[in-house]
């Protein structure tokens, strides 16, 4: 029974694993999308994340059958609740990306900003705090998953400076709100992306020593 209990939790991680690869996929062509205003990047990150709504039922559905069926020790149920947990961030990071990605497809052709030069910083950071988070997760590695949350800082402070640089722009000139707006829209969503990350990471603390940050 044990075994069996074993190599379900195995299948669990290996989903993980992908849907997560997934979320960073996402997050790579939303990237790419934002530094070269290519169409089809932005349209690829749309498809990448309608396929991570499958992938998240079927990883709470393995989790609640390995809840029910089995017996699971302290241990196992720190993995279970805390993949159940983990999945619905990943599929927020999808959302998000896919909600910037259809931003950024309004914004093709438009004036470049020094805000958009900070917008693809801050979404290149957030893509590696998402990686890092689910390397900790995967590797049970508290300390990686502790740098992820000291990185949530960096976000933060790039999220005021755009958004101070932009609502100076609205105020400066009107003609260019609706972008500064997009902007400010999809500088949020990138902050939204990293704090998820840092969730990622306190759950994969969780499950290594049972500690519940926040």
């Amino acid at each position: 029974m044990r075994k069996t209990f074993d190599a379900e939790l195995q299948e669990l991680n290996y989903e993980m694993i992908d849907m997560a690869a997934a979320a960073e996929d996402a997050i790579d062509v939303v990237t790419e999308s934002l530094a070269s205003g290519d169409d089809e990047a932005a349209k690829s990150a749309v498809e990448v994340t309608r396929h991570m709504d499958e992938m998240e039922r079927d990883i709470e559905n393995r989790c609640l059958r390995l809840l029910l069926q089995q017996q699971p020790v302290a241990r196992d149920l720190r993995t279970i609740s805390a993949a159940l947990k983990m999945v619905t961030d990943l599929q927020r990071i999808g959302d998000q990306c896919s909600n910037i990605a259809e931003i950024s497809l309004l914004l093709t052709g438009q004036k470049q900003t020094s805000a958009l030069a900070h917008i693809r910083t801050m979404s290149q950071k957030a893509g590696v705090m998402v990686k890092r988070a689910i390397f900790a997760y995967v590797n049970r590695d508290t300390d990686a998953a502790r740098a992820v949350i000291a990185l949530d800082d960096e976000i933060d402070e790039l999220f005021r400076t755009i958004k101070a640089e932009l609502v100076e722009l609205i105020v400066e000139n009107r003609q260019e709100a609706d972008q500064a707006i997009d902007l400010i829209i999809i500088a949020k969503y990138l902050e939204r992306i990293a704090d998820h990350a840092v969730n990622i990471a306190q759950w994969a603390i969780f499950c290594v020593t049972g500690e519940i940050l926040g």
